[in-house]
């Protein structure tokens, strides 16, 4: 680690460049130009890519004379400010994060007054939807909690009374998850009796079945899955994780499933991106007074773990391979921005729906995709995104989804 001082106007790396290190700012001022928009910032650290040796997304220069700290990758581990330097990390990526989204969904500020309304609106077309902060949720916190604590008989009680609730199929499997689990530690004469109930083609699918079967059957805990136990969701599919508009206090790590970014307006849906396993989203709730800028919910039943600053904070004291794992997937996400982004100023339409197609065509086995949504994405007709669909030999079912 040394100490560097640059004059203003001197460029750090630029677009296409792999950093030769993570600069830590002391002093000074450093714009950061993403595609059309640019950041100015007096905090904060640049250069991550260096640490995955992926190239850079942005190009970013001093405005002022600056001083910074630089590390090169292979110090960070042994740096004595790493938790200090990898809770900067996080919150620096995710201000630069926002503010290739913010060009992508085309809005600024969003006020909060068309929260209630879009949320009717999104109600209408996905009637019964959940959202993550209905009581069933909180309530598997409170058993999670409670489980974490040791106190397996108040968790019993909560998970029975949600065992008589009407959910839906899959929701209800992660609940009988719970169940079983429980009914093992507090009758472990009866435990095989317990575990049996839970036959693995109904249940593998579940990320929690899958820490049940380690703790009843034995084998290699992983850290994932203890962490799922504890502070994560199981959510089913078409539950929403973020309105946009409303105050953003978490962000998400996303296990398994898929989520959906949209902005909704009246007469539609339209579609900005997909969030895969392994993607950190929700990165306003980092920086102070940012309200959601995107509507986000599950293409697929999902699992999450919610995640404040305050619990990434802790994360970087017990494990700062996991935080360094959600620095990542955030500049993973600028380049998949930045490419949507590309794919949607082609100017030719033709060529616009058909790069648009190749793109999604490794999730069009895993999550419904219709038409309309490729159509709203890069603003051709659906008949359009139809026709083309089928030159590339694509199916396309009677709902309007989009099948290899």
């Amino acid at each position: 680690m040394e100490i560097l001082t640059y004059p203003a106007g001197t460029t750090l790396y630029k677009v296409g460049d792999i950093p030769s290190g993570v600069y830590y700012m002391l002093d000074g001022k450093i714009e950061v130009v993403l595609q059309q928009k640019k950041g100015t910032f007096e905090y904060g650290t640049f250069g991550e890519w260096s640490l995955f040796n992926m190239p850079s997304e942005e190009t970013v220069t001093t405005v002022s004379e600056t001083t910074l700290y630089f590390i090169k990758p292979g110090e960070i581990g042994s740096a004595q400010e790493i938790p200090k330097l990898l809770t900067t990390m996080v919150s620096s990526i995710a201000k630069r994060l926002l503010i290739v989204d913010s060009e992508l969904s085309c809005c600024n500020e969003i006020p909060e007054s068309l929260g209630p309304d879009r949320l009717r609106y999104f109600n209408r077309i996905h009637p019964n939807a959940f959202r993550i902060t209905d009581s069933v949720f909180q309530e598997m916190f409170q058993i999670k909690r409670l489980y974490a604590s040791g106190y397996y008989r108040e968790a019993f009680e909560i998970i029975v009374k949600l065992l008589s609730q009407p959910f839906p199929g899959e929701l209800k499997k992660e609940i009988m998850v719970w169940y079983a689990l429980l009914n093992i530690l507090l009758d472990p004469e009866k435990a095989e009796m317990h575990f049996s109930r839970l036959p693995p083609k109904d249940f593998a699918d579940h990320i929690s079945y899958a820490y049940l079967y380690t703790f009843f059957k034995g084998g290699q805990n992983q850290e994932i899955l203890d962490m799922f136990m504890k502070a994560g969701l199981y959510l089913p599919t078409d539950t929403i994780v973020t309105l946009e508009g409303d105050a953003a206090s978490e962000g998400y790590f996303l296990i398994k499933g898929y989520l959906k970014a949209v902005k909704l307006y009246e007469d539609r849906e339209v579609l900005l991106s997909i969030v895969q396993p392994g993607e950190f989203v929700g990165e306003s709730a980092l920086l102070e007074s940012h309200p959601r800028m995107v509507t986000l919910y599950t293409m697929s039943p999902a699992a999450i773990i919610p995640m404040s600053s305050q619990s990434i904070e802790r994360s970087v004291e017990r494990n700062p391979d996991f935080v360094l794992k959600i620095c990542e997937s955030q500049l993973k996400r600028i380049s998949q921005v930045k490419l949507l982004m590309n794919l949607k100023n082609l100017s030719n339409e033709i060529q616009r729906t058909i790069a648009t197609l190749k793109y999604f065509e490794p999730l069009m086995s895993k999550v419904k995709l219709s038409c309309k949504d490729i159509a709203s994405l890069v603003d051709v007709s659906v008949e359009r995104v139809v026709e083309e669909a089928k030159q590339l030999g694509y199916k396309i079912a009677f709902d309007g989804t989009i099948t290899i």
